[in-house]
């Protein structure tokens, strides 16, 4: 009888231990099926991050809820819901080289969070295999700077860099001497300057600065010229004609600000329209500490061109400068610019010319963004960005019946912006204060800022174009005696401008925007839009202040 019972508990242990090999050993419950873009063999550098990806899918008819049993410096997500008969779910593993002490093998190991003991892991073939290497020493330069005579440089001598950094030089000339030029390996980088920096090095170098004993300084960096086509002009090379358009000669001054003389100095231009001429084209020399010479611009009829030969009037930005140079290697360099009517200039399409300003300087005028700040739209609707202000009286400064709302969208466009930053509690704003800029046309105008031309957004250092204001009803079109006699505007000088095709233009053929400029019958609800070309062609009229139409914004060119 006892004989039969040790027999029985032999059979049953030994057939629960073959119940317990088959848990693991037999069909899995769950599998496991690599992402073919994360496979589980990967190498990680000790500073490196990896990922791994598994299809984990239940094959059981019962649900499970699984988790992860940990592996130091790998970290897990997905997988946590509960999982029915044949649903799937993505395992991430993320591996961090850093938290690694060593490879990894085997695994990932996914339990019933029910039954720590009913586990499962990927075959063989398919399980991790993270190796860890480690990352390659920083490559390393060595940077050798120098001085020439008559000054220092720091720091000096040799310094050890780590790829890809910078290194800043300075240097300090002597008494009555200012820097030269920098060179890098023996070739020129840089003209003056008591800084240069070395950039992204990825090589040995040497660097040195050589002084000289003067600086040169022009009174502008940039000077604008107006071509010479008045109404009157007989010249074939006239691109456009209108009174404003004199011509007028303009001055740069060179001033050697420093102690010595500046010996054998020249004058010399590039990118200067054929018909224009600068005067003289040597200076000798110019006396130390404040000695000047003044070179005189005199323009023709030819508009400045692009680096393709375009002439700036077909609505593309120009290129010319005139250059100075002297003994010792100094030079100081302007852009200058021949302009007339299309031409891209401070950010913006010229579509008015002032060349009444003072001759040290460049022209006065208007210019137009490159692009709209809102689409001008060809139907209407209500909603925002609009022209603000429904329901509230900006002023009768606005009004197409002042001179000030008719022809100045600065002045309108700074009353507008000023009016709806204060307590507005009409709709649709309903109590807003202050009324975003970016909800009516005004107020998007006084956020631009772009680039020289015009084709991006600019922040400092960067030379930036602001100071954007929504046009008056003038400045879009001719719209009779209250405008200011002889002044010009976007549709006809640009528009109607067929030099400047329609594309590169931008404004939408039968396309409404909004004015600055109120409307006197009804200024708490109406404005003035400007409708551009289409069936019916281009004309001006009135609508409500809450429509959602184009802007196209305006600027004073800087002087």
């Amino acid at each position: 009888m006892n004989a039969r019972r040790l027999r029985n508990s032999l059979i049953t242990m030994t057939g629960g231990l073959v119940l317990m090999n088959t848990a693991w050993a037999g069909a899995s419950v769950w599998t496991f099926a690599p992402v073919s873009e994360y496979p589980p063999s990967v190498s990680v550098s000790s500073s490196g991050i990896a990922t791994v990806k598994y299809t984990v899918t239940n094959q059981s008819h019962k649900s499970h809820t699984l988790t992860i049993r940990p592996i130091q410096g790998i970290t897990s997500s997905g997988c946590t819901s509960s999982l029915g008969y044949h649903q799937s779910c993505t395992l991430t593993l993320t591996v961090a080289g850093s938290g690694l002490k060593g490879d990894v093998f085997g695994g990932p190991i996914l339990c019933d969070q029910n039954n720590s003991s009913q586990c499962y892991q990927p075959s063989q073939a398919n399980s991790l295999a993270i190796r860890l290497t480690q990352t390659p020493p920083v490559q390393q330069y060595t940077i050798i700077s120098s001085a020439g005579s008559n000054g220092s440089v720091s720091p000096s001598g040799s310094q050890t860099v780590n790829s890809g950094t910078s290194l800043i030089f300075t240097a300090t000339p002597d008494t009555n001497f200012g820097v030269s030029q920098w060179l890098v390996d023996g070739t020129p980088a840089q003209q003056g300057g008591t800084t240069y920096q070395l950039t992204n090095i990825t090589a040995n170098h040497t660097v040195n600065v050589t002084f000289g004993t003067v600086t040169l300084t022009p009174s502008v960096s940039t000077l604008g010229l107006s071509v010479n086509c008045p109404a009157a002009s007989m010249s074939p090379d006239c691109a456009q004609k209108n009174n404003a358009l004199t011509g007028n000669p303009r001055q740069i001054t060179i001033t050697n600000t420093g102690s010595g003389d500046a010996t054998n100095v020249l004058v010399s231009s590039s990118g200067l329209p054929s018909d224009a001429s600068v005067s003289p084209s040597s200076c000798a020399t110019i006396a130390a500490n404040g000695g000047q010479c003044v070179i005189t611009v005199t323009p023709g009829a030819i508009a400045s061109a692009n680096a393709s030969s375009a002439l700036c009037t077909t609505g593309v930005r120009p290129e010319g400068s005139i250059s100075v140079t002297a003994d010792g290697g100094l030079s100081a360099s302007v852009n200058v610019y021949v302009l007339s009517y299309g031409c891209i200039y401070q950010g913006g399409f010229i579509y008015s010319i002032d060349d009444t300003t003072t001759n040290t300087g460049s022209i006065g005028g208007k210019t137009a963004a490159v692009g709209d700040t809102y689409p001008g739209p060809t139907s209407v609707t209500l909603g925002t960005p609009n022209w603000g202000g429904s329901g509230t009286n900006i002023g009768s400064a606005l009004y197409e019946t002042n001179p000030q709302g008719a022809n100045n969208g600065s002045a309108n466009s700074a009353a507008i912006v000023s009016a709806l930053t204060t307590n507005f509690s009409s709709p649709p704003y309903n109590g807003a204060s202050p009324v975003p800029l970016v909800n009516y046309a005004a107020g998007l105008c006084s956020l631009l800022s772009v680039n020289a031309a015009g084709t991006a957004s600019c922040t400092a250092p960067d030379t930036c174009y602001t100071n954007w204001y929504l046009p008056a009803i003038c400045e879009w079109g001719p719209y009779g005696a209250i405008c200011t006699s002889g002044s010009t505007n976007i549709q006809q000088q640009l528009f109607e401008n067929l030099l400047i095709p329609g594309a590169t233009l931008g404004l939408v053929n039968g396309g409404f925007y909004w004015s600055s400029t109120g409307n006197s019958f009804n200024p708490l609800n109406t404005a003035w839009y400007q409708r551009i070309g289409g069936g019916g062609g281009s004309f001006r009229s009135t609508s409500n202040k809450g429509v959602r139409i184009g802007a196209r914004c305006s600027r004073a060119l800087t002087l």
